[in-house]
């Protein structure tokens, strides 16, 4: 599973090494929805000259970051929903939330891909997993037979009829993977900004419906 994680790194990564910054020399604002541990900052702080705000709701997760990487002056983590942090977009130059989405109440994701938009980054970057299509049949028994936990969230009639896009089948989604369809958050990003480019891990060649997660960028619509 580290494998397929990495993917969304490697994507970053090339993001900041195409992107084209003008930030008249300053460092590029990095903001950071659903830190979790920081990873992020590690692996730009690497290559890149980088302001970091991480906004995290979990206490262990925040104090983890914060043990490893407080000591850098350009990093900090706010330990709070991203719902009551919303002022912190307002200056980022690229938005982050790597699978996060899936994890907050979509009225709640609403509006904040809202705020996002009227924060008017140069990029918005995000990663959800795929769980709906043959992706679901093969994440889930592929969890079963190498003993990994994820199935344990599906019956396994619910990852039947997922597969088959029926999740009037499934109980509404929550704030976990049962339920979540990528493609509603794509269209709600798509009303709020302009998508350029839908990627899918670990084959970009391979349609949505074999993929375990997308990775979308965006950016703001023009005026």
């Amino acid at each position: 599973m580290s494998y397929l994680h990495s993917f969304r790194y490697r994507n970053i990564l090339k993001l900041f090494r195409t992107a084209k910054w003008e930030t008249g020399g300053k460092p590029i604002n990095v903001v950071d929805i659903g830190c979790a541990h920081a990873k992020l900052f590690s692996v730009l702080n690497e290559q890149f000259s980088i302001d970091y705000t991480g906004i995290e709701i979990e206490a262990e997760f925040v104090e983890t970051a914060r043990s490893r990487y407080a000591h850098n002056p350009n990093f900090q983590v706010v330990h709070n929903s991203v719902t009551n942090a919303l002022a912190n977009l307002k200056r980022a130059d690229i938005i982050v939330a790597l699978e996060t989405f899936e994890h907050i109440p979509e009225h709640d994701v609403v509006r904040i891909i809202e705020a996002i938009a009227a924060a008017g980054p140069r990029l918005f970057v995000c990663s959800v997993p795929v769980e709906i299509g043959p992706a679901i049949w093969l994440k889930n028994v592929g969890s079963l037979v190498t003993g990994y936990m994820r199935h344990k969230e599906y019956r396994w009639p619910e990852t039947f009829w997922a597969g088959l896009y029926q999740l009037d089948k499934l109980p509404p989604h929550g704030t976990g993977h049962k339920g979540f369809d990528w493609r509603w958050l794509a269209q709600t990003i798509r009303h709020n900004m302009r998508i350029k480019e839908i990627r899918k891990f670990p084959f970009d060649m391979f349609p949505a419906a074999f993929a375990s997660s997308v990775f979308m960028i965006a950016e703001p619509m023009e005026p």
